[in-house]
């Protein structure tokens, strides 16, 4: 498996809260500015297909860039369950969806979760807009920081906090560039998505993995499993 599982400065307990907060927040902005999620929709609406509750339990992993950019996208407008990462559980029926978190999980928790939904007998849509080109390094190393520089005083809800640890102490262009690079090493790709799925033995059940374009020279990369009909 290519993935590894890797330190991230923002995802630990040491590292402040309100450093967390905004640079999660500028994620969360800057990916709706770029229409970062719209690649989704597609995958998304595929899975809705394989489930007859019209809904989607909501996997959230609460690191920014998460469901609630893609949420106002979806024609469908199904109901939404929003489900914590650590409390997660099969309870309800529907589609399970990971918007950029899935990386988030080792991969034994992560195989475990996609267990879990295959038995429970409902879909899973796994989506993240980051791939492993050596094109996204330079977006991550390069455009990102620089993002974060020239947006400070617009990202929505302004914070003070975001101007002083931005441009008087640049913590926070700095760890973003470093997480955002650390994180393409979490990634799991189509391969890796195949090695995971490929060790669950829930029979009638179909998975599937690729890469897809993102309308912008990029891809994003996605798993959708599903039950087979009886």
């Amino acid at each position: 498996m290519k993935r590894k599982q890797v330190f991230q400065f923002s995802h630990q307990n040491w590292y402040p809260q309100f450093l967390k907060r905004d640079m999660f927040e500028f994620m969360t902005w800057f990916v709706g500015k770029v229409n970062a999620a719209k690649p989704f929709l597609p995958v998304i609406s595929e899975g809705l297909q394989h489930v007859p509750a019209h809904r989607i339990i909501n996997i959230d992993s609460q690191i920014g860039a998460g469901f609630e950019t893609v949420k106002d996208l979806i024609s469908e407008k199904p109901e939404i369950i929003n489900l914590p990462i650590q409390q997660f559980n099969t309870s309800n029926s529907g589609l399970y969806l990971f918007v950029n978190s899935f990386h988030k999980l080792k991969p034994d928790v992560a195989r475990n979760y996609l267990s879990e939904i295959a038995k429970s007998r409902n879909a899973v849509v796994v989506v993240e807009g980051n791939n492993d080109s050596l094109w996204q390094v330079v977006g991550m190393t390069v455009f990102v920081p620089l993002a974060v520089i020239l947006s400070a005083p617009l990202v929505k809800p302004f914070r003070v906090t975001r101007l002083i640890f931005t441009y008087l102490i640049p913590v926070l262009p700095i760890v973003t560039m470093l997480d955002g690079f650390l994180a393409l090493f979490k990634l799991y790709n189509p391969n890796d998505l195949n090695e995971l799925v490929s060790e669950i033995p829930e029979n009638n059940y179909t998975w599937k993995s690729a890469k897809a374009d993102n309308g912008r020279g990029g891809k994003i990369m996605y798993l959708i499993g599903w039950p087979e009909k009886l």
